[in-house]
């Protein structure tokens, strides 16, 4: 069980995988989790209660190197046949986890039909504390970006795999997106990261709803009510 729903355990690709099922009829959608599976559930039982499967896979790195996201696109593939379910899922990303969900919508634009990103981190850069992210882990951050990579204090600087750097076949390929931060989230900077996302999008004619919690930090994520996160979905769902 998880968090009183039905659940089937599993591998795929060497990695811990899991596919939760509502208990209603299904409504032939899924939602995927990218990272973080058990933090801050409401949101994903509500979308389960409407009908929605909920998947989710582990990974070795949780900073989204391509190799990851391949596996990803596959469990996403692999899901969708197994359940008889569009090959399109909601794909939900909190802090690290919406820089592999925005990787996943670059490098596999035809898994997404919307995005949910929460505080999410789109600037690898950022992360590594080349602007104002001065929180307690990044030394644990930097560590793990460099195993990740293979960079340097002294090459970092010529990254430029990060989401911010690759935003184009998001627009192109019409894929929606509802965004929440913290406007007083000192971890993932809002405007390093999200605002960039944010600002591309309103440039370049693209579908996105931003909300600011007031004085919220970078946790709690997602909303006491999550309807209007559902709303956003379900009213742009078909334009992915």
């Amino acid at each position: 069980m998880w968090n009183d729903f039905e659940c089937e355990r599993f591998i795929f690709e060497e990695r811990q995988a899991i596919i939760v099922y509502p208990k209603c009829p299904k409504n032939g959608k899924m939602l995927l989790k990218t990272e973080y599976l058990d933090a801050f559930p409401g949101f994903d039982t509500a979308m389960l209660e409407r009908g929605y499967c909920l998947i989710h896979i582990s990974h070795q790195s949780r900073w989204a190197p391509d190799a990851e996201t391949d596996i990803m696109a596959k469990f996403v593939a692999f899901c969708a046949k197994k359940l008889g379910l569009s090959s399109k899922c909601v794909v939900e990303g909190l802090s690290c986890g919406g820089l592999q969900a925005a990787k996943l919508a670059e490098l596999y634009p035809e898994t997404v039909s919307v995005l949910y990103l929460d505080a999410p981190v789109l600037n690898i850069l950022s992360m590594f504390g080349l602007g104002e992210c001065k929180c307690e882990g990044l030394e644990k951050f930097q560590r793990e970006i460099i195993a990740t990579y293979g960079v340097s204090s002294s090459t970092i600087v010529n990254f430029r795999k990060s989401p911010i750097d690759n935003m184009k076949p998001l627009i192109e390929n019409n894929i929606p997106v509802i965004m929440l931060y913290g406007n007083a989230d000192t971890t993932v900077i809002y405007e390093e990261n999200g605002k960039v996302l944010e600002n591309y999008y309103l440039e370049n004619g693209g579908t996105i709803k931003v909300i600011s919690r007031s004085m919220c930090p970078h946790h709690p994520h997602g909303l006491d009510d999550p309807s209007v996160i559902i709303d956003f979905i379900e009213e742009n769902i078909c334009r992915g």
